[in-house]
């Protein structure tokens, strides 16, 4: 993903992401990444975030009753009530033409979902995000993009992890601190949001597996960033109370909106730093409506992740390792190999779902996109056997 407008750097070390072809930034293993960006929409003039409101409602199943779509069932996931594991990836186009996959191309995506042997279609990145944070995160062209992927995902048998994580990164862009800023209008207006295709609601739509409101935060700190609409540098800074109070806020507003559909806080990363990040990562995968625990395994966070397992699982939760992937410059044959290593290590820690970063057709030394144009690792994840 791209950062639009802004220049991003942690005010005391300095970040320097490096920007691949598709526009997605990922640095070397093991130094800092940029997030994924995130939907925005709240008017700048709203009032900031404070600490978490009171829990919404909370659905409970009557005797009998099986729940409809993808719930959480102990430490593992369910679909109407039978063991169900994600094995996905997100579909992100880079700007290839004509589209055979991506948002453009929502037949196309299926397809080679399909052929990949997928069941689940992870969705981010689909504005702008250096756009107008009151308009450009309710724009009816981009979302009826996402409308129609979903039906054609759910016309297929496939579900969908919606990311609303562009919103953060629209906010930054205007030189907003997405951390201390309510979230509750673009919150309540997702959920609330009906499929113009398929007249569902996205807040009960059992098409979509769960919503992850904005995986990989940066460590606490300073960052500075370029102001849309000015040009000027700003600084916008938050620290571990303020993540963990963003977390409890925006999730306890999707559920107080009635939303049935299950929400977590996305992917998060660093957490192998805890010290030095400064992400409390337990009490954020505590929190009474995380539905589940979601880790992105760049880096060291593969290693690290078999104690994520451990704790999650000691609280009753299932595990998703919403993100991962390795650079078509590693060839063809050592990507096959570390897909193949890390499917089967989270396996072995007992993972409910993945999904790797990217499924599309772009060919580039700096690309993450796997299809049957990378012919090896494709037939890695067609034999994944999640």
């Amino acid at each position: 993903m791209t950062l639009g407008a802004a220049t991003l750097h942690r005010a005391t070390q300095p970040v320097a992401p490096a920007t691949t072809a598709h526009g997605r930034s990922h640095v070397a293993p093991g130094a800092p990444r940029t997030p994924d960006s995130a939907p925005a929409g709240m008017a700048p003039t709203a009032a900031p975030a404070a600490a978490g409101p009171a829990d919404g409602p909370v659905v409970v199943m009557q005797n009998g009753q099986l729940p409809s779509g993808i719930t959480a069932c102990g430490i593992s996931l369910c679909n109407g009530g039978t063991p169900w594991v994600m094995n996905g990836a997100t579909i992100y186009n880079p700007g290839l033409r004509p589209e055979q996959s991506g948002f453009l191309n929502p037949q196309g995506t299926v397809a080679l979902a399909q052929q990949a042997n997928l069941n689940t279609l992870r969705i981010i990145n689909f504005y702008p995000e250096n756009g107008d944070p009151n308009s450009e995160p309710y724009d009816a062209t981009e979302w009826g993009h996402v409308d129609q992927m979903i039906n054609d995902a759910e016309a297929a048998g496939l579900h969908v992890d919606l990311g609303l994580a562009d919103y953060r990164n629209t906010l930054w862009n205007d030189c907003i601190n997405p951390y201390t800023y309510d979230w509750t209008r673009y919150i309540d207006w997702v959920a609330h949001r009906v499929n113009t295709v398929t007249g569902a609601v996205y807040g009960s739509d059992p098409a979509i597996a769960f919503v992850s409101i904005s995986g990989e935060p940066l460590p606490t700190g300073s960052y500075t960033f370029t102001a849309r609409t000015t040009g000027q540098s700003c600084t916008l800074s938050y620290t571990t109370q303020n993540l963990t109070n963003f977390y409890a806020n925006a999730e306890n507003e999707w559920v107080a909106t009635g939303a049935t559909t299950m929400v977590n806080s996305g992917g998060l990363g660093y957490i192998n730093e805890y010290q030095s990040a400064g992400i409390d990562w337990k009490s954020i995968y505590a929190l009474p409506h995380n539905a589940l625990c979601g880790f992105k395994t760049y880096g060291g966070m593969l290693a690290f992740a078999p104690t994520v397992a451990q704790y999650c699982h000691s609280i009753g939760k299932p595990i998703v390792d919403e993100e991962f992937g390795f650079q078509q410059s590693d060839g063809d044959a050592t990507r096959a190999s570390e897909m193949t290593n890390t499917y089967t290590q989270l396996k072995a820690i007992g993972i409910a779902g993945v999904a790797f970063w990217n499924l599309g057709y772009q060919v580039a030394a700096t690309s993450y996109d796997i299809s049957p144009a990378t012919p090896l690792v494709f037939a890695a994840v067609q034999a994944a056997g999640l």
